[in-house]
């Protein structure tokens, strides 16, 4: 059996810009001062964990607390469930996300899983909110690691245990972040970019590249071919 795993923002929802705004606002109020830059370039770990706690110990000097990481949390939910009120067209999936998900589940020898670095709340929050069902995929996120390549390992592992899997022939990962690419490499699994942040790559280092998947025929066709890399 073979492994598809699958990122969540950028990757099945358009939540990646309005994600490091409600973080910044969050970390920000809670530490009692101004958004702090919450773009995950910045950040050692590009986690929903690793960025509070690297923004909460820039601006004080001081480890995260529990307390605080759990204050982030909750205004993070807050602010999530307002945006949604208020503009629910912004819970958008990336154009073809859905029938892609719900065609990969049949597809022969091969299993899901998703890896993200979001909080697991968050990251039902925003799947439920732009029409997706996730039932029967095993999830590994913030909450399990702080460490996006220990939450990808996870990911496998949870996979393991829920198709009874003891060791997956290939495993490749759709992501729409350079960091995506690197961890998957590390991990010798195979990637498959999604959407213009690692639309530079191309051709290069990555097993496909499609802006969306519109193209449903052809985002399969690179899962094939990854799969006999």
């Amino acid at each position: 059996m073979n492994l598809v795993m699958l990122d969540i923002d950028g990757t099945l929802t358009q939540s990646y810009e309005y994600d490091e705004e409600i973080f910044g606002l969050a970390i920000g109020e809670v530490l009692g001062g101004e958004r702090v830059d919450a773009d995950l370039n910045g950040y050692v770990d590009k986690t929903s964990t690793g960025v509070t706690e690297e923004a909460i110990r820039r601006a004080t000097g001081a480890n995260a607390t529990a307390k605080q990481v759990n204050a982030v949390k909750g205004n993070v939910l807050g602010r999530l469930k307002k945006m949604y009120q208020e503009a629910p067209e912004v819970f958008a999936e990336v154009p073809g996300a859905g029938r892609f998900l719900e065609r990969l589940r049949s597809l022969e020898g091969t299993g899901i899983a998703i890896a993200t670095g979001c909080w697991h709340f968050e990251a039902m929050f925003k799947l439920q909110s732009s029409g997706f069902h996730v039932d029967g995929i095993p999830m590994a996120t913030s909450d399990d690691d702080r460490n996006r390549t220990r939450i990808m390992q996870m990911a496998v592992k949870k996979a393991q245990n829920f198709y009874d899997c003891r060791k997956f022939q290939k495993i490749v990962y759709i992501g729409d972040g350079p960091w995506d690419l690197q961890e998957s490499r590390a991990l010798g699994y195979g990637f498959i970019g999604i959407g213009p942040r690692v639309q530079a790559l191309k051709g290069k280092l990555i097993d496909g590249w499609h802006a969306d998947f519109m193209d449903i025929e052809a985002v399969f066709g690179s899962i094939a071919a990854a799969f006999n890399m």
